[in-house]
Formats: C-alpha cells, sequence, structure tokens
C-alpha cells in the first residue's frame, strides 16, 4: 500500500439495527470498511491505455470527448466488431506463476536477511484492534485463533486447536493449543484469547467491534478452554472473529484494566517502554521512525523462519518502490497491474494471487434527479447495460489480463462464490435490441434513448477519488459502448467527503462504484439487505433503495444458519437473487501482484494477504544479483489488496501457513 485508504466498516452496528429511523444524516455515523486504494492522478495514466485498447478492439476511434464530460454526445450507432481475446501477458523474461499452491525448486537455505516496503501511515500505531498500521507488521508477529485457509479462506486449527459449536449456534468453545510461548518466554494460554476477544469487543477504537454484536459472555472455562455466547445465531463468528490475531494479556492487561469501563482502548499502549510481544514466527527487534525490524523467533511453535532478519521500511512511492526491487533492494514487492505491465522483461517472478476483492457499480433505484425516480427499476434496461460492458477489454487494458471478468456478484470467499453465476459476453446487438423490447427509443433523434415516461439515458455513476485507479480507469471507459446503445455515462470521480455527500444524502446518482475487500465470512447484509437502506438506516450501507423479497429472504436464511452448510445454502439463494434481479453492474475479481526476487523461494499465495508467509521464503546463493531491466517508467500507486480491510488501513487476521 503506498496510501492510506479512505474507506471503513462501520464499527459497533448489529442486525438490530435493522429498520431504525434515522432522524438525522446518516453520514456522520457511517463508514465503510471498503477498501480503496490509489487516486485519480493514477487512474488518468491507465485510462489513456484503456481508451487506446478500446479502440483498437471495437474497430471503433477513441473517443476524443471525456468520458466524464456531461456534453459528450454519443457516437453513431454501430455495432463495432467482436473483442479479440488478447493473450493476457505478453512474452517476458519475467516467469509468472499462477498456481495458488506453488513448489518451491531446491531445498531451503537458512540464513540471509528479507526486506520489504510497508505503508508509512499508522506506522507506530501499534493497537492490535484499531487495525491503522499496515498489515505486513501484524502478520509478521502476531497469530489467529484460527488460520483462514491461504485458499479457500475457511477456519483451520493455529493458535486454537480444536473448537465447537453448539447445535443451536448459540455456544462456541474454543480449546487452545499448549507448549506456545510469547516472544518474551511467558507461556500463551487461554486468557490470552479470552482477553483479546474481549477487547475487540469493547475497546472504543475497536475496528471489528461489529463482530461482536451478538455476543452475549466472553468466559474463561480453564487455563485451555474459552466459552463464548450468543443472543442468537452467529455460524459466521468462527469465520471473521476467530481469525483475528491474539496477543499477550500480560502485556496490555493493566494498562487496560486502568481505563474506565466503557472507555477503555489500547491506542495510546507505550510501545518504546515494552515493545509488543506475539506468537508469530518473527519477534520485533527495533522500531524506529520509518522501518521495523524482526528477528526470527527461535522458539517458534513450528518451523522457525529460514531468513535470519525480517526489515519492513516505510515507502509510500510507488516508483520508489519499483526502482528499489530492480536494484535489489528489496527481495517482494506488492504492485499494482500498471507496474507488472512495465517489467516484463526483467528477471524474476510475478506471483498472480486470488484476492478477496469485488468491484461493482450498484444501480440507484430511487434518484430524485430522473424524470420517474425508479427508472433502473426497469429490467431490461440493467440488462441492457451489463451486456454493453465490455469485460474482455478492461481486463486486458487495465488489468493486464489479471482479473476474473467472468465472476459476478462480491461474495468473493472461495468457500461461498458461486461460480456457475458468470457476466454475460459483451454483446451490443444484443443490448440495443433488449432496450427496444423494453420500451425505449430515440424519439427526438438526439442519439440518446427515452422511455414512455420521458427518462433519458443520460447517466451518471459516482465514484471516490481514493479508490482503485483500475476501477476508475475502467468506468472511464464504458461510456463509448454506452454511447453505441444509445446512452451517455458521465462518470463524476469525487473527493471522498463528496462522494459520501452524495451516495449517502444526495441521492443524485444513477450507479455508485466501490471497491469490497472481504472477510472470510460474508459480511454485507447491509449492502443488498432493504432495511439498510441508507435514506431510512443510519447504520446501512444499502446505496440505491434496492429492494428484492428473495435478496431478503436468503439474508434471513443466513442470520439463522449454524452450519456453513447452511451458510453456504443462504449465500447461493443471495448470489442468484441479486443476479436474477441485477443489483448493479458486476466488474469482476481482480487478483493482486507481488514481485519477487531472482534467488528468492518458497513464496505461498494467500487469499487474505498476498506477502503474509515470509517465514517460508529463503534466498539462494545468487539472490544478491539485481535483475536485469530497463530503467521502470513512472505507474500508478501498488493496489495489492490486503487481507479484508477492518480500519483506515486495510488489514484482516495475521499469518500462518496452511495451504488451502
Amino acid at each position: 500500500m503506498t496510501t492510506a485508504t479512505s474507506g471503513v466498516r462501520h464499527g459497533g452496528d448489529s442486525r438490530d439495527d435493522a429498520g431504525q429511523e434515522s432522524s438525522g444524516s446518516p453520514a456522520a455515523a457511517l463508514t465503510r470498511r471498503r477498501a480503496v486504494i490509489g487516486g485519480v492522478a493514477g487512474a488518468a495514466a491507465v485510462v489513456a491505455g484503456l481508451q487506446g485498447v478500446l479502440a483498437q478492439d471495437s474497430g471503433t476511434p477513441a473517443a476524443s470527448t471525456p468520458a466524464a464530460s456531461p456534453q459528450a454526445s454519443p457516437s453513431a450507432p454501430a455495432t463495432p466488431a467482436p473483442t479479440p481475446e488478447p493473450t493476457a501477458t505478453p512474452p517476458s523474461v519475467l516467469t509468472v506463476v499462477t498456481d495458488q499452491r506453488p513448489g518451491a525448486n531446491g531445498e531451503p537455505v537458512a540464513g540471509g536477511d528479507l526486506r520489504m516496503f510497508v505503508a508509512s501511515a499508522g506506522l507506530d500505531e501499534f493497537s492490535p484492534v484499531a487495525f491503522r498500521q499496515d498489515p505486513q507488521v501484524g502478520a509478521s508477529y502476531l497469530e489467529p485463533m484460527l488460520w483462514a485457509g491461504n485458499v479457500s479462506m475457511e477456519p483451520q486449527p493455529w493458535l486454537v486447536e480444536q473448537w465447537r459449536l453448539s447445535a443451536d449456534a448459540l455456544t462456541l468453545e474454543l480449546d487452545v493449543r499448549h507448549g506456545i510461548t510469547w516472544h518474551d518466554d511467558m507461556p500463551f494460554t487461554a486468557a490470552d484469547v479470552a482477553f483479546s476477544l474481549q477487547v475487540y469487543q469493547n475497546d472504543i477504537n475497536s475496528a471489528v467491534g461489529r463482530f461482536f454484536s451478538n455476543v452475549d459472555q466472553i468466559k474463561l472455562v480453564n487455563a485451555k478452554t474459552v466459552s463464548v455466547t450468543f443472543t442468537r445465531p452467529d455460524a459466521a463468528f468462527v469465520y471473521n472473529a476467530c481469525t483475528l490475531p491474539v496477543f499477550a494479556a500480560h502485556q496490555y492487561g493493566d494498562y487496560w484494566n486502568k481505563q474506565e469501563d466503557g472507555n477503555r482502548t489500547l491506542s495510546g499502549f507505550d510501545v518504546t517502554k515494552a515493545k509488543p510481544v506475539g506468537t508469530g514466527p518473527w519477534a520485533i527487534d527495533t522500531i524506529s521512525a520509518d522501518a521495523i525490524a524482526f528477528k526470527a523467533f527461535a522458539a517458534y511453535w513450528q518451523d522457525r523462519p529460514h531468513a535470519d532478519t525480517l526489515t519492513l521500511t516505510a515507502e509510500d512511492d510507488a516508483d520508489a518502490r519499483l526502482k528499489a526491487w530492480q536494484e535489489g533492494k528489496v527481495d517482494v514487492l506488492p504492485v499494482s497491474p500498471a507496474q507488472a505491465m512495465s517489467v516484463y522483461d526483467w528477471t524474476g517472478t510475478l506471483y498472480v494471487v486470488e484476492s478477496p476483492v469485488a468491484m461493482f457499480a450498484a444501480f440507484n433505484f430511487n434518484n430524485p434527479a430522473n424524470v420517474t425516480a425508479d427508472m433502473m427499476k426497469n429490467p431490461a434496461l440493467r440488462q441492457a447495460l451489463t451486456l454493453a460492458v465490455d469485460r474482455v477489454a478492461y481486463r486486458n487494458a487495465v488489468f493486464g489480463g489479471f482479473l476474473d471478468d467472468k465472476a459476478t456478484g462480491t461474495i468473493t470467499q472461495p468457500w461461498a462464490h458461486d461460480a456457475s453465476l458468470t457476466n454475460p459476453p459483451f454483446d451490443l446487438a444484443k443490448a440495443k435490441k433488449t432496450l427496444a423490447d423494453g420500451g425505449w427509443s430515440d424519439t427526438d433523434g438526439d442519439g440518446l434513448l427515452e422511455d414512455a415516461h420521458g427518462n433519458t439515458l443520460d447517466l451518471y455513476c459516482v465514484v471516490s477519488s481514493e479508490d482503485r485507479p483500475e476501477l476508475i480507469a475502467l468506468l472511464q471507459g464504458l461510456n463509448e459502448n454506452f454511447n453505441q446503445i444509445g446512452a451517455r455515462l458521465t462518470v463524476q470521480v469525487l473527493d471522498p467527503a463528496d462522494f459520501l455527500t452524495r451516495w449517502v444524502d444526495n441521492h443524485q446518482f444513477d450507479m455508485v462504484a466501490f471497491t469490497l475487500v472481504q472477510y472470510p465470512a460474508f459480511d454485507e447484509y447491509d449492502l443488498y439487505g432493504s432495511k439498510w437502506d441508507v435514506r431510512t438506516n443510519s447504520a446501512g450501507w444499502n446505496p440505491g433503495s434496492y429492494s428484492n423479497p428473495k435478496a431478503d429472504a436468503a439474508l434471513d436464511t443466513w442470520f439463522a444458519a449454524k452450519t456453513e452448510d447452511q451458510m453456504k445454502a443462504a449465500l447461493a439463494s443471495l448470489q442468484q437473487a441479486v443476479n436474477d434481479d441485477l443489483f448493479g453492474l458486476w466488474f469482476g475479481f481482480p487478483r493482486d501482484l507481488v514481485l519477487v526476487r531472482p534467488g528468492v523461494q518458497g513464496f505461498q499465495p494467500n487469499t487474505m494477504l498476498s506477502t503474509w508467509d515470509t517465514r517460508l521464503l529463503w534466498k539462494t546463493p545468487d539472490a544478491a544479483t539485481p535483475p536485469a531491466g530497463p530503467t521502470p517508467v513512472p505507474t500508478p500507486s501498488p493496489t495489492a489488496s490486503p487481507a479484508a480491510s477492518p480500519g483506515a488501513s486495510p488489514q484482516a487476521s495475521p499469518p500462518a501457513t496452511p495451504a488451502t
């Protein structure tokens, strides 16, 4: 990450908020977990390439008028040739690895130093529940109760070796693993798990208090077992809350207990007097203003790291990061698609990592700026718009091929995603026929279609300037094809405050675009449920008054689920419902991209945080040789997505290594 993210999750709301009327503006109370990285400056560079490729692929010239201009005239209706399927990556010296369980070449070599960059924002904020640090820091020295599988994101034993959820899903028992020590040689016990859960629930700066809205009591049963009781079934708690990191009760307990009940926080804990300890593979050695140095923890309960040290240095400039990797100053580097496309003639390895990230633009079914506010309820209009999205074009032009453009919806978790539902192929002829059959025609000859009520297909999409440049770029490339079906799309890139006001208070837009980073379990009920319309519920996220009885019924089933199979069935119904009665334009699931230097072996992709498993990395004797390559061209900021993002700096549960 090179810039702080703007999207955060609302912290303490619960399902009980559904249906409550808000007497004031929701904007003040509402924050979002959505993780966004980069900005419009980076998007501008990507957009130019997108427009050129669209022109080449479609057989029509790139629009000379920017897509964001409301005065842009639609092109003459003409169906372009079908978009070819270009090779995802050009021939290269760079080795591209898409296997999510790659093997290493040769036997591990012990010793050496690993070096990586982290974001400078929040580097000194070590509160383990506020999640304001770059996630690589916590992933190095802390560990979760349960490990979210590297590929599946399903919970697996880790610091907690067994768990039991009662048949009614109202009681959860967690048994901790014995024989583990903290970095200060104190024993790890169930008291640490109980303390961590209680702080996550009650810290006023907790970024994940939402996960504890159904918790009635957290109880230390004995030195091995913790019991959690719920006010209602909460099968997702094991996935989301129990994959959070555990921190030491003996380190933070006194600081916590001295504070007033109801106003407690671990923020402000003085790490200069006591370095934070964890149970992870790396122990903190030194902390400075711009770097954190770790040393391998010799008493780690699994195999200790192959390298001796790990240094995380703050660097926010994307070009400086890439140049440092080229010069051999860092070993592992998350990069943006634009950066990846610029280094194909370098030596090294590019790992393509599946990530829990979805991009979409939600339709607004209640836009007061239209002749009839509910214009978007017309199913023919929504279906035509999705048919007019050339996903193959932006997949290759903007993402370098590193995007699952067929994926629908926002449920990215591999264990829950329904891969049988796919986006329709790009088909302008079918889109035009769909609109005509739905009652849309150009009654005044201006090239824009109208319906019987006088609504005109002069559409506006809003997006935050702090969202990912790839999302902004693909949005700004849609207008040319929309022109071909008699529509015009104006993309308004707004600063975060104006963006929030527009979709939460003003509601004058036809679509609102987001990048969403997910947790191990679905948590976006407030996006789809009619009870969470932002117009009536200050804790909601539903931006466009989407109301679908089948989606609401699926959410009710989700809330009542007591097993993984029941959760899967509920989410399958939800995905079908929001695809049949289309919620928005689905833009697919982008991949994370990680450059690894020649001679560095052992990299294992991790869906939650692509660079999590640094303890597995090792260096061959030739690793010190800088990779060959030209001077890098300036590129947009890296956008490798962190794990699910509870706070202002994306973060999720910390490290570990099961490969499922």
